[in-house]
């Protein structure tokens, strides 16, 4: 006896987005809206109650994708410890969560590509909630004179800048070397030491 499924619409609405992430990552950004609605064994224009169109899908996958990767990053945030040690846990689980997608899910840079050309606003809200995120956490350490001073706001943005061959998809595809890992704990040491420094002589970032 066949069962039917009901589902919420936020429930289908979930199930579209994890349907078309998975595609995405098999046949890359030539996946379609047939594709989607094959695998779900649903119409097309189901899909489309949800999503007006491909790219309209494809933005909020995105933006689902990266925010799961935010609040990842967010619980980092929230461990246990000095302010450094937090920052070097956010940086490291940004750096993990790209770096897993782009070895074994070769056809994301696809996505990847269209995402960075067409400047979707996922990335840029991406973006400004890690620098966000790390600014608090520089916040508290100039708090504890743990690190020098500044703009809390901008130093987040600038170390997250000082990181980006390690959290930004193409470049963690293209220029780490064989032993990522090893360089992508480099990177953040370089950074956090630069936190560090006290002297801030011409006031250059207050």
């Amino acid at each position: 006896m066949n069962v039917t499924i009901r589902r919420t619409p936020e429930e289908t609405r979930s199930c579209i987005l994890a349907c078309a992430w998975d595609l995405f990552r098999q046949l890359g950004y030539r996946t379609t809206i047939a594709d989607i609605a094959g695998k779900l064994e649903m119409s097309s224009a189901n899909i489309y109650r949800f999503f007006p169109s491909k790219q309209a899908l494809s933005e909020a996958v995105c933006a689902s994708v990266l925010g799961t990767l935010v609040d990842a990053a967010r619980q980092a945030a929230e461990s246990p410890g000095a302010a450094s040690a937090r920052i070097r846990a956010v940086l490291l689980t940004l750096y993990h969560g790209m770096r897993d997608q782009m070895v074994n899910d070769k056809r994301v840079h696809e996505v990847v590509d269209v995402a960075m050309t067409e400047k979707w606003s996922s990335i840029d809200n991406f973006i400004q909630s890690s620098a966000m995120l790390i600014g608090e956490l520089i916040a508290t350490g100039q708090n504890g004179d743990e690190f020098g001073p500044g703009d809390p706001g901008l130093l987040g943005k600038l170390t997250l800048g000082a990181t980006i061959i390690i959290h930004h998809p193409t470049m963690i595809a293209q220029c780490l070397d064989t032993d990522p890992d090893v360089q992508a704990e480099a990177i953040i040491a370089f950074a956090l030491r630069a936190l560090t420094n006290k002297s801030d002589p011409q006031g250059a970032l207050a």
